[in-house]
């Protein structure tokens, strides 16, 4: 019984597999795990299944879902499309940025220990100097950000849809021509925690 039981589970975590898509940019460098979602059936992407989840693609075997993410885009874009990754050339940090509306984004990082992903929190923004200036501030109707892993190592989040308090000169606490968009700038420290660096503008093209 317990052989018929075992076989049907692998039966059914195979079967499974031929349900999922990997993300852009989902497969990780060492090619052990993936970020994967599951294509809608429909055009109607309230009817999908938003679920993200983590998977051994060698296997074709789901390891879990990444209960903090969603690829339902807040009803906009498909499941497909609504979710992308960015790894650590060493497999051990994993972002998921994804769709939260027609013009809104988040995301969320993940340490990778024993093939588990665990959520990593980014440090409150109001501890810097600079951030204290950002509290208070109004947000657009679209406010969003972006995670991307520099050449260096550190973690850069672009945030937008902040409004500015134009009465107030930026410039002279280092954030010139600030006019909604921000980047924020992440190193781990020798303890493995995250500490916001420095927070600037994004330069003018």
């Amino acid at each position: 019984m317990r052989n018929i039981l075992t076989a049907i589970l692998l039966l059914g975590s195979h079967a499974l597999a031929g349900e999922w898509v990997v993300t852009k940019g989902g497969l990780s460098p060492d090619k052990k795990l993936a970020v994967a979602v599951f294509p809608q059936k429909t055009e109607n992407i309230d009817e999908a299944d938003d679920t993200v989840l983590l998977i051994d693609p060698s296997r074709g075997r789901r390891i879990g879902p990444l209960e903090e993410v969603s690829s339902s885009g807040g009803t906009w874009g498909s499941t497909t499309t609504n979710v992308y990754c960015v790894w650590s050339p060493d497999s051990t940090i994993l972002i998921v940025n994804y769709r939260t509306g027609r013009l809104m984004h988040s995301s969320q990082i993940y340490r990778i220990r024993d093939r588990r992903a665990i959520p990593v929190s980014l440090p409150d923004s109001k501890n810097h100097p600079k951030g204290k200036l950002l509290v208070g501030l109004q947000s657009t109707a679209n406010p969003g950000s972006e995670i991307t892993l520099t050449k260096n190592g550190s973690i850069c989040m672009r945030a937008w849809g902040y409004v500015p308090d134009f009465t107030f000169d930026y410039s002279k606490h280092g954030l010139t021509g600030f006019e909604g968009e921000l980047l924020f700038h992440y190193r781990f420290d020798q303890q493995g925690q995250l500490q916001l660096h420095d927070i600037t503008v994004p330069s003018t093209p």
